[in-house]
């Protein structure tokens, strides 16, 4: 039976301190290069509010998966700020699925019970997050594979399938 979502193609991690996950990745799993956006303004809509929060934002790729890292800087209610209550330091948050029909896996989502909790504002392309009633801190993001997106996603990857250790935190998107 297929999945839901699709096949998972990140995994998503909160951290109270961005640089020191992103050292930990490259010193002790040798991961890397991390790509850094830091002190960003964003907006979402959580609990059904729209909110403004100020995020940094870091991935890297393990082979095909990527890895993503936020810190928020703010104590403006968010699913991010949920998720470091429940648990200390660095821990997966969500794991996203990429697809070319986000309104479409999200209502398959909620026909199994699931909810939307969380939704980009701003930025590329759409994001929402969904959580099931049965297990509410496993958290799935469903991503749309719009253009900008694509071409971070696959020069991330691309340059982490030839990286030498160098420069291991880089700031800004990759080049594209």
């Amino acid at each position: 039976m297929p999945s839901v979502f699709g096949n998972v193609r990140q995994i998503g991690l909160m951290s109270r301190d961005i640089d020191r996950s992103m050292r930990y990745f490259v010193d002790a799993w040798g991961m890397g290069p991390w790509f850094v956006l830091r002190n960003q303004k964003v907006s979402m809509l959580y609990d059904g509010a729209p909110r403004e929060l100020e995020v940094s934002i870091a991935m890297a790729n393990c082979g095909d998966l990527q890895f993503e890292i936020v810190a928020q800087h703010d104590d403006t209610p968010s699913l991010y700020r949920h998720a470091l209550q429940q648990t200390p330091e660095l821990h997966v948050q969500h794991v996203a699925v990429w697809t070319d029909d986000v309104n479409g896996v999200e209502r398959s989502a909620h026909a199994k019970g699931w909810s939307s909790v969380f939704e980009t504002l701003s930025g590329a392309g759409r994001s929402v997050f969904v959580i099931h009633p049965s297990e509410p801190k496993v958290c799935i993001e469903i991503s749309d594979r719009d253009p900008f997106k694509v071409r971070v996603r696959e020069s991330i990857r691309r340059v982490a399938s030839d990286w030498d250790g160098d420069h291991p935190i880089r700031e800004g998107f990759p080049p594209i």
